[in-house]
């Protein structure tokens, strides 16, 4: 009778060997691994091709619903850029707007500089020239009359 390489009674993996040498020469993984006589004992992992492809499309769909979302999140991203970019085109076009609104604030500022100031003069001239008309007339002390005066000085002899 063939001695069998495993318990399982098939032939030995290639890597089974490599394994049986670490773990003899102690270099397990701390009692992680299997000795060489138990790899290829009949293991629950043996997938069919109907389960390995029923998880292969689990995964799929939960990949395209990842997708879609990072999808959605950077088509509402970039809107929220566009709308951005809108308010800006709009800010930068208004800025000319302004400045010629400025310029005419300008002249406006300089405009009602110059009225006050001609203002000014104007009421400076008028006041010395009503002040000038002022102090004519009152150089010319009203007098009485020598016709008024004289009667009082004829009336002023007689009683004397």
């Amino acid at each position: 009778m063939a001695k069998k390489d495993t318990p399982g009674g098939g032939p030995r993996k290639p890597w089974a060997n490599h394994l049986q040498r670490l773990h003899a020469a102690g270099m397990g993984l701390g009692g992680r691994d299997k000795p060489a006589e138990w790899v290829d004992a009949a293991t629950i992992n043996d997938l069919t091709r109907e389960e390995l492809n029923a998880k292969f499309e689990t995964i799929e769909i939960k990949m395209d619903a990842r997708l879609e979302a990072i999808a959605s999140k950077i088509d509402g991203f970039l809107s929220a850029q566009t709308e951005r970019d809108k308010r800006l085109d709009d800010t930068i076009a208004g800025v000319p707007r302004d400045i010629v609104r400025l310029g005419n604030l300008k002249l406006n500022i300089w405009g009602a500089t110059l009225t006050a100031v001609a203002l000014g003069v104007a009421v400076a001239a008028l006041g010395v020239t009503l002040y000038q008309t002022g102090k004519g007339d009152i150089a010319i002390l009203p007098q009485s009359s020598s016709a008024i005066q004289a009667p009082a000085l004829d009336h002023a002899a007689l009683d004397a």
